[in-house]
């Protein structure tokens, strides 16, 4: 009699022991199942999630991963205007310029680009002049400045786009921007005369629109002038803004 007294009491210690064990696995099971549901909730606190999703991060960016301008086979037309720095002493010269450029890749574009030149005497050739002016009419010798002014140029150019990128600007919207490496060479009229050209320079054009863009550019220039001095090397630099219309 004792031993199945025994024996009833371990049965019911094992049977209550897998009753035990049971219902903690399905309590744990339960609470693993809501684990997701418990942190978009934030524990169960509905009011903090909505806090929590209308939050709007101070450093929140934007990412865009397709270009606003597709240039691929497009031709764009720009207008320009600048300044000329260095070169000649006594000479002030700006430049308004034309140009046309035929994208055959994103990264690679041909062009051709027309400039008119203006030019007016620096404070340096005004002093030269008038003192020339001044000594004629006191009856003595006058000398003018040597001066060979430019009056227009024409360049071929090969355009290399190595750098892409947008950035928004205000956080009022995202926009495009191309940095450009540009190289060509042509024709310069000179008061004394037609020589050639050579230039290289870099630009960067910002797109207000799918079809518009601002431009800046610099580009270095050298040619040979003939003043009544003798010929000499000059080498200018010239600084431009500008719009760009892509067709």
């Amino acid at each position: 009699m004792k031993t199945a007294k025994v024996i009833s009491l371990l049965v019911l210690a094992a049977l209550s022991w897998s009753s035990v064990s049971s219902a903690a696995g399905s309590k744990a099971s339960s609470k693993q199942l809501n684990v997701s549901e418990d942190i978009d909730s934030l524990g169960g606190n509905q009011e903090l999630a909505e806090m929590a999703q209308n939050i709007k991060s101070e450093t929140r960016s934007r990412v865009v991963q397709e270009r606003l301008v597709q240039r691929r086979n497009r031709i764009e037309f720009g207008l320009s205007y600048g300044g000329v720095i260095g070169g000649d002493s006594y000479l002030k010269t700006q430049s308004a310029g034309f140009a046309m450029d035929y994208h055959i890749t994103p990264r690679w574009s041909i062009g051709a680009r027309y400039y008119d030149y203006g030019n007016s005497l620096t404070d340096e050739g005004k002093r030269v002049y008038d003192n020339a002016r001044k000594n004629v009419q006191a009856g003595g010798t006058g000398y003018a400045v040597d001066i060979d002014y430019p009056e227009n140029a024409m360049l071929a150019v090969v355009n290399w786009y190595p750098i892409y990128g947008k950035t928004s600007f205000l956080d009022m919207g995202v926009t495009q921007f191309d940095m450009y490496l540009l190289a060509g060479g042509g024709q310069i009229t000179l008061s004394s005369g037609s020589t050639g050209l050579a230039t290289a320079g870099i630009g960067v054009a910002a797109w207000i629109s799918k079809h518009l863009s601002a431009r800046a550019e610099f580009r270095y220039q050298t040619y040979k002038d003939s003043p009544v001095t003798g010929s000499r090397q000059l080498d200018t630099g010239v600084a431009t803004l500008g719009l760009g219309w892509i067709l």
